[in-house]
């Protein structure tokens, strides 16, 4: 009885071998042999299986209009100069075409509404799933120029007033001078948390601290009587962005000594310079 066991196992046992990761152990064994034993390959292989598992999936599990995209983790964080194979990407499935978008041909709406809520859609699909697109994969996506996705958007967010999550936001990139005004409305005068504010304008907290702690610098400089390029110089930020800011202060529509009040009374020495 052992014998045939092992008889059978000699026969068939071969074929358990001929597998995706024993090629890839080879290869490595045999290309890279500097990399070191059997179980440092091994560890190799098995994350190099969760990558193509991950950016590779089954067909079967793509509904009809839908495709995967790589995008950008929600939680990576942008650097100057980070190119972006530096950078943890994220594979997503989002729908390129919907079924409420047959639904809207069939009723004959405008081709440009469907297309810009489609738009819509693709940067929150990602979202949901942890990851960010930029308007250019969007904009590749759908066959469009990055100016027409980024003219959807800023349409789209004027009219509803809600922001979109794009990279750019999300990881407060670029200039983002409407969102900053949100941002700074919603935490100053309307007394939000940071954490709140992070949910309803899809930043992160790190991004919304950071432009709330730049206001309240920028506040208090003008409290304190002080010029535009003084308090640039005070504040150690670029004189465009104390511009950016001051024009924020005045659009909030609430007086500078109401606003220093607003924040808790909070002096200009007692602000982290």
């Amino acid at each position: 009885m052992k014998s045939s066991k092992s008889a059978v196992a000699a026969q068939f046992g071969p074929l358990q071998k001929k597998t995706f990761a024993s090629a890839l152990s080879h290869f490595f064994e045999q290309q890279c042999p500097q990399m070191g034993g059997h179980l440092t390959r091994q560890l190799l292989v098995n994350k190099v299986q969760d990558l193509v598992e991950e950016f590779y999936p089954p067909n079967t599990h793509l509904r009809m209009g839908q495709v995967m995209w790589p995008a950008v983790d929600e939680n990576e964080t942008a650097a100057y100069g980070k190119t972006i194979e530096k950078t943890q990407l994220k594979p997503v499935f989002v729908d390129m075409i919907a079924p409420q978008d047959i639904e809207a041909v069939l009723e004959g709406e405008k081709a440009k509404t469907i297309r810009q809520r489609a738009a819509v859609r693709l940067f929150n699909q990602a979202k949901q799933q942890g990851a960010v697109l930029t308007g250019v994969d969007v904009a590749t996506m759908m066959r469009l120029s990055p100016t027409t996705i980024s003219n959807y958007i800023r349409q789209w967010e004027k009219q509803t007033q809600q922001i979109v999550p794009r990279r750019g936001t999300i990881h407060d990139m670029g200039r983002s001078i409407t969102h900053k005004k949100q941002i700074c409305y919603k935490i100053i005068v309307e007394g939000k948390s940071i954490e709140k504010t992070a949910r309803e304008t899809n930043h992160s907290p790190e991004a919304i601290t950071r432009y709330i702690k730049d206001y309240k610098r920028i506040l208090a400089c003008l409290h304190q009587g002080l010029t535009p390029k003084d308090t640039a110089f005070v504040a150690k930020v670029s004189k465009n962005l104390v511009y950016e800011y001051i024009n924020l202060i005045h659009e909030n529509q609430v007086d500078i000594k109401e606003q220093m009040c607003i924040n808790g009374g909070v002096g200009f020495d007692d602000l982290p310079f």
